[in-house]
């Protein structure tokens, strides 16, 4: 069996090392990439060090999953990408399957949840796009559930046409997040009414081109003042892309007297005197941006987000740096960096 050379997370709290693997085989409806691109997010670090999902339950594990390659072998059934395709994807990743992430030359991905590379966008610049992106649209476009989003129907759809956006108010923290950023975008396609950003001012302009109709500065003493007087006491949708471990501040900002929802990236704690403070009770949800866990959005998702791409609907997020190889040292400084409160973007060109 053919093998390949991979950086892998062997221990928590460590870091990753390089090791030899399989190259996999293709399943029905898999295919087989060779990758060029895959790009680094702020879960990998946490998985990296906080056994995030209980990954070290499994280890070795393959870290990056934004995926950005050639299709060079197709499984059975598989009929959307012949060889020689350039398509960006999210890798099969799970506790059970876990050597199927970025840092390695080759793996396999479900033709089902990929799309081709935009033509108006590099391969590079397509890497930033699987996880943070699905992980937004989820949480603007998926139902309730143990995972679910707000529930906004899909724009487009049928149910889309009837519905009433510009009455929603929807607050983001983090603004200045690649998740957050994506957040604004779909809510202004979606034609979300009130669009509310907390994120530094140095990103007023672009949240701004996005479609953000209000900006507060993410490190304002009154920063809760400053929201609920725009919002009242009517806030029922917050999605905090930003806070870890936390979550009372986004609590704090939902309605009393009507049911609020807040989604968030990390699971965390909320202070119980500021829960009791919500009459009408909230919904607190942690968001898995993973294709196969919403497969009906996921359908929608990777027909119509590459289009909006190509029409300049949604924008690539620059700037990012680039790192060559699985070059060790560096990807672990980047992963140290998301850990250290660096926030630069990175993609590794494999």
């Amino acid at each position: 069996m053919a093998t390949q050379i991979a950086l892998a997370l062997t221990e928590i709290a460590k870091p990753l090392t390089k090791i030899t693997i399989p190259i996999p085989e293709p399943k029905e409806h898999e295919l087989l990439i060779k990758i060029s691109y895959a790009g680094i997010t702020p879960l990998d670090q946490k998985l990296r060090d906080y056994n995030v999902f209980n990954i070290g339950s499994n280890l070795p594990a393959i870290l990056a999953f934004d995926l950005v390659g050639e299709v060079v072998k197709t499984g059975p059934n598989t009929s959307v990408f012949p060889v020689g395709s350039k398509v960006f994807s999210q890798a099969l990743f799970s506790i059970a399957n876990n050597l199927s992430g970025g840092f390695q030359e080759y793996t396999l991905i479900d033709e089902r949840y990929t799309a081709l590379v935009p033509k108006n966008i590099s391969e590079a610049d397509a890497a930033i796009f699987p996880i943070n992106a699905f992980t937004s649209a989820s949480a603007l476009f998926t139902g309730e559930g143990i995972n679910g989003g707000f529930g906004f129907p899909f724009p487009g759809t049928p149910e889309s046409k009837t519905f009433d956006y510009k009455s929603i108010t929807i607050v983001i923290i983090g603004g200045g997040t690649a998740c957050g950023k994506f957040a604004v975008q779909f809510a202004r396609i979606a034609g979300i009414g009130r669009i509310i950003v907390t994120a530094s001012l140095d990103s007023e302009a672009e949240l701004r081109s996005y479609g953000a109709t209000h900006i507060l500065d993410r490190k304002a003493s009154d920063l809760a003042v400053q929201v609920k007087a725009l919002v009242g006491d009517d806030l029922l949708y917050l999605y905090d892309t930003f806070n870890r471990g936390d979550h009372t501040f986004g609590v704090s900002l939902l309605s009393t007297s009507k049911k609020g929802t807040l989604l968030h990236l990390i699971p965390g704690q909320v202070d119980e005197k500021i829960a009791a403070q919500k009459k009408a009770g909230f919904e607190e949800r942690q968001l898995f941006g993973v294709s196969k866990i919403h497969p009906d959005l996921a359908v929608l998702f990777w027909k119509v987000f590459p289009e909006w791409v190509e029409k300049g609907e949604v924008k690539v997020i620059r700037p990012y740096k680039v790192i060559e190889g699985l070059d060790a040292d560096k990807i672990n400084a980047a992963l140290d960096g998301h850990r250290d409160g660096v926030f630069d973007r990175w993609n590794v060109r494999i």
